[in-house]
């Protein structure tokens, strides 16, 4: 449960307004200072390290309000119940990990903060009417840097990103088994009837595998995959994360499925020529 800490000195944020009030979620593990009643909100987030070792994750302050000392009156509090704070790199970012970062960064010097890591958090936490936005854009920095896993923490933004994943996973495998159908339906029926079943078979794979290269390819999301392995899922921080539910890809190569595909559909294309030209010729 939320309790409030001490007030912060009226100079830490501006002359004349009311002390700032920190509030520790202890469940949460996060320091919270609320402005304008609760709408806009700065946050620290820290995880234990031992029993009396506190590791701050990362702060994050709306724009509006930076360059007034809070963040520096947020890294305070963990001194009054911790004896010993620390700042380490888990080998896992999250979206707020920069103190200070702003919106529109040339992407060039987020890629070279994000490069070194395995692991990329887009965390749910709202500041202000733009924050789906600074969610989708944080996700398409994540996936241009190619992260191993990144993981997903607001849960539209999550959902959509598993669909569009499962399109692309279902023009893959649409390619591949109609192909086949095309392909082996000549071997289990007459030929005066396995042109009823090959000949549509074969014009689906060579339109889902036309589709696949011609958009699926090259969105960043080609490349990922969602993680449902609990063994492979229990390696990463999710505990630290407010969502029960959040959504995690794992990067994985997709040059192999695309030979795949693009082999029988290539197969089951030469078969539908061969035998349209066989039945218009005679």
């Amino acid at each position: 449960m939320a309790q409030a800490a001490p007030a912060a000195p009226a100079n830490a944020f501006d002359a004349g307004n009311p002390p700032i009030q920190v509030e520790h979620d202890k469940k949460r593990r996060q320091f919270v200072i609320r402005f304008n009643g609760s709408h806009d909100r700065a946050v620290l987030l820290y995880e234990y390290v031992g029993k009396k070792t506190v590791d701050l994750q990362h702060t994050e302050v709306p724009d509006a309000y930076r360059g007034r000392g809070i963040a520096k009156h947020l890294a305070k509090h963990p001194q009054g119940f911790a004896a010993a704070v620390v700042s380490r790199n888990h080998g896992c970012i999250s979206n707020m990990a920069s103190l200070g970062r702003r919106r529109g960064v040339p992407v060039s010097r987020e890629r070279g903060a994000m490069s070194a890591t395995d692991c990329y958090i887009v965390h749910e936490i709202y500041n202000g009417e733009n924050s789906q936005d600074q969610f989708e854009y944080e996700l398409e920095q994540a996936l241009e840097a190619q992260y191993k896993y990144i993981v997903i923490e607001p849960t539209r933004i999550g959902d959509e990103t598993a669909r569009w994943i499962t399109v692309g996973n279902c023009l893959h495998k649409t390619a591949v088994l109609s192909g086949a159908a095309c392909l082996l339906t000549p071997l289990s029926l007459p030929p005066e009837y396995s042109r009823y079943v090959a000949l549509p078979a074969g014009a689906l794979s060579v339109a889902c595998a036309a589709l696949y290269g011609i958009s699926w390819q090259f969105d960043p999301c080609c490349k990922y995959q969602v993680e449902y392995d609990s063994q492979k899922l229990s390696r990463l921080p999710l505990h630290t994360l407010t969502s029960s539910t959040p959504v995690v890809l794992v990067r994985r190569d997709d040059v192999h499925r695309k030979r795949l595909h693009n082999t029988i559909a290539l197969a089951a294309l030469a078969y539908c020529a061969k035998k349209i030209y066989e039945l218009y010729a005679v």
